[in-house]
């Protein structure tokens, strides 16, 4: 058992909203567990964009006594807004590379994510070393689809649907729109 709390819970943020609705998820996570389950989600480590200069002062703000003892991880971003699909593909791998490297080092037990495109790489590195025996087989791949998506799933949500482990929207449209789905929900409104 303490194997498994060894190793640490991803929150990967994206700045403006994606941040507030993280902020509130985090706290909703951890308010319904009780202190000894809460603690199985430490150590937690926040994960955000090198040229986010917001979220990380958000989230602490936000949740101070949680990220008292979560260490922040800035990582290469995958695509800025306004960057080419070109140098897109670059940037990509870039952050693809670093984010194998993080799973790899981490053997992260969740990563809990709702949209910004920094969220993509580690979740396909996470599933990749899952699939190759690295991670615990108790490691979940947890996404929130951002609560502004009501009818049609963002560009992240539509390239991490198949490979979640639980993949969260806010909107009935969408529940009932992606119903064949085995690991989408819906709970109704949870922020």
């Amino acid at each position: 058992m303490t194997d498994r709390v060894s190793h640490p819970t991803y929150v990967i943020l994206g700045s403006g909203g994606h941040t507030a609705e993280m902020c509130r998820l985090t706290q909703a996570l951890l308010q319904q567990a009780d202190v000894k389950q809460a603690k199985k989600y430490q150590p937690m480590r926040l994960i955000l964009a090198s040229s986010d200069s917001t979220s990380e002062h958000q989230f602490r703000q936000a949740l101070p006594q949680a990220s008292r003892s979560a260490e922040s991880v800035k990582v290469p971003r995958s695509r800025s807004v306004g960057q080419s699909w070109l140098s897109t593909i670059f940037t990509s791998l870039w952050a693809l590379i670093w984010s194998c490297y993080l799973v790899w080092r981490d053997r992260p037990q969740l990563i809990l994510c709702n949209g910004p495109g920094t969220c993509v790489p580690f979740c396909y590195a996470a599933y990749l070393w899952r699939l190759l025996g690295r991670l615990p087989s108790h490691s979940r791949i947890v996404f929130v689809e951002s609560f502004c998506r009501v009818e049609t799933l963002s560009l992240s949500g539509r390239l991490l649907l198949p490979l979640t482990d639980l993949f969260v929207v806010h909107w009935p449209a969408l529940a009932t729109r992606y119903a064949d789905k085995k690991n989408l929900r819906y709970f109704g409104r949870i922020l």
